[in-house]
């Protein structure tokens, strides 16, 4: 019962990591999992399914002990936090700046839909069922492809549609047959 009060104060706040170690540890497991997890979670279209999160959770519990060395003390782990938005913001300005870190960091978009016609081996590469697809266009109001002169899985998973003017149905309510009707007169 005694040990509940008892309090390590040098090792709360006395830091166990130098400063450069500590921007290493956090650049090697940023750089590493971002590039992971850009492979692992893009074919998600948009959404992070359950297992997804499960990975992105047993990452960051394993990826606990090469950040942080097995320290306790709360300037560690603030320094951890503060080199991983560094490097979080850092990656960003990289990939805006330079076009080759861009080209490796950001998926480019690719075509699921052409002209009406689903690309189905653009879909099998995407790990995208027909099924799927098909969701993902109902969701934009989108009956059939055929309705669709182009669609793409964006690199950050979600699906762009540009619906193909000739084919899609116009839509009647009450205010246009209103303005049909003034027309009319």
């Amino acid at each position: 019962m005694r040990r509940w009060f008892e309090t390590d104060w040098g090792g709360i706040f006395v830091p166990e990591m130098s400063l450069p170690e500590g921007l290493l540890r956090s650049a090697l497991v940023y750089l590493s999992v971002i590039l992971l997890l850009r492979v692992v979670l893009r074919r998600q279209a948009g959404k992070l399914s359950l297992s997804d999160l499960l990975v992105v959770a047993l990452i960051a519990g394993v990826c606990r002990n090469p950040l942080v060395r097995d320290t306790k003390s709360i300037p560690d782990g603030m320094l951890m936090v503060a080199m991983i938005l560094f490097w979080n913001f850092a990656v960003d300005w990289l990939s805006y700046h330079v076009p080759a870190v861009r080209k490796l960091l950001q998926t480019p978009p690719v075509q699921l839909i052409d002209r009406g016609r689903v690309l189905a081996k653009n879909l099998a590469r995407e790990l995208m069922t027909e099924e799927q697809l098909l969701s993902k266009l109902r969701q934009k109001g989108v009956k059939e492809p055929g309705q669709v002169a182009g669609a793409w899985m964006e690199g950050g998973g979600e699906i762009s549609v540009v619906l193909d003017p000739g084919r899609v149905p116009v839509a009647h309510n009450g205010a246009a047959r209103k303005r049909e009707g003034r027309k009319r007169t």
